[in-house]
């Protein structure tokens, strides 16, 4: 008896209306200020609280900051991140928004292709702060050059400076039109990395279940629905 009305004390807790801040990255096709409404990954956070009555704000943040501010609690949470261990010591996930590939893009004069992790060693991979990328870490050898501007990635790779850049498809090829270089650009079609992604709040955020629960309900609502396609793939 007990349990049952502390059980339906925490489901009112989290389902009673109220308003979250969230960073959000630039990382277009799904989230950034200058799309409609922030993005499709936006829209999904927005809808899924809405349909439980909550409202969400966001903040555009660069990746790193966004996500030091989510876990320090001056920030309700941040989307769309990809599981790791490390970030999983900080953050609790919430049930998956979407799942995703990254490749690695390569400038067409000088192609890059790779069967085997091995292969990628030795070669310099551009990358982005904060980010993640499974199996290529520094710490198991691979050379990353980190920058906190995706764009420069690829102003990087036309220059020669980068063999390869890491990032997910659709996401590089809207970098890779932003920085005008599209048509002298290929990907090798062997993914790095093919994961979910998700919405994360700091595991000392003291309302971190409630908010991870209630996004959960509103995002199994939009699937159950058939919105969560609509969405992402409209």
């Amino acid at each position: 008896m007990i349990l049952a009305l502390l059980s339906s004390v925490m489901l009112s807790h989290a389902q009673a209306s109220q308003t979250v801040t969230f960073a959000s990255g630039e990382w277009e096709p799904y989230q950034g200020e200058a799309l409609d409404a922030g993005g499709p990954a936006a829209k999904v956070v927005s809808e899924a609280f809405a349909s439980q009555g909550w409202t969400v704000k966001y903040q555009y943040l660069p990746w790193a900051r966004g996500l030091e501010e989510t876990k320090a609690t001056g920030l309700d949470g941040t989307f769309l991140y990809s599981y790791n261990a490390e970030r999983n010591k900080d953050f609790i996930y919430s049930e998956p928004v979407i799942e995703l590939e990254t490749v690695v893009f390569y400038w067409n004069e000088r192609p890059l292709s790779w069967k085997n992790p091995e292969d990628l060693k030795g070669k310099t991979l551009g990358a982005v702060v904060a980010y993640e990328y499974g199996f290529v870490t520094e710490e198991a050898g691979y050379k990353l050059d980190r920058v906190g501007v995706p764009e420069n990635n690829y102003r990087k790779l036309q220059a020669g400076r980068v063999d390869g850049v890491m990032e997910e498809i659709q996401v590089g090829l809207s970098l890779a039109r932003a920085v005008g270089v599209a048509d002298s650009m290929s990907y090798d079609p062997q993914p790095i990395k093919a994961v979910p992604y998700h919405l994360i709040v700091s595991r000392a955020h003291p309302q971190a279940q409630a908010i991870i629960d209630t996004f959960n309900a509103g995002l199994e609502h939009l699937k159950s629905t058939g919105r969560l396609n609509e969405i992402l793939y409209q």
